[in-house]
């Protein structure tokens, strides 16, 4: 075998092993992005919406041997959503998510800013700021509305009229 060849040969388990310690590094970044962007709390309110979904379905269950129903359907309900979306099924989908999405250099660059006072202050003020650009939104389209309808019902009546 060619002096070249064998060197090529003895330096892929050498490649393949910094392309998995830079995979790795890629991977802790995104773990610590996902850790400073509190991900893990992003499955809370679907939680909640079941557990409020099952009480509305119980009416009334609010004594003794009928709360012990539904607080046991509840945590049934928990241990389902736990299979499916808990963090434990998605951080790694999501590391996965986000080290194809970034470089480990940029990974690095939004650990440092989420990481800074400015990213913090970032974090505890983006629900405010989504609910409020929400609502604003909403607002916006509430005002539209009737002329959307109005068009789509001229829409429907020219549709009837069209051969």
């Amino acid at each position: 075998m060619p002096f070249v060849r064998r060197v090529a040969v003895a330096l892929l388990p050498v490649l393949f092993s910094l392309e998995a310690l830079a995979a790795d590094g890629a991977a802790a970044q995104a773990e610590r992005l996902l850790e400073l962007t509190r991900a893990d709390r992003m499955t809370v309110p679907v939680y909640a919406q079941v557990q409020q979904m099952f009480a509305e379905r119980a009416g009334a269950a609010g004594r003794g041997a009928q709360q012990a129903v539904l607080e046991s359907y509840q945590a049934r309900a928990n241990a389902l959503l736990d299979g499916a979306v808990g963090w434990a099924q998605l951080k790694p989908e999501l590391i996965k998510l986000y080290t194809d999405a970034f470089s480990e250099e940029e990974l690095r660059q939004l650990v440092a800013f989420y990481d800074s006072p400015l990213g913090r202050k970032m974090l505890d003020q983006l629900p405010v700021l989504n609910m409020r650009s929400a609502q604003a939104a909403q607002a916006r389209v509430e005002r539209v509305a009737p002329k959307v309808n109005a068009l789509a019902d001229e829409m429907a009546a020219k549709l009837q009229s069209t051969p």
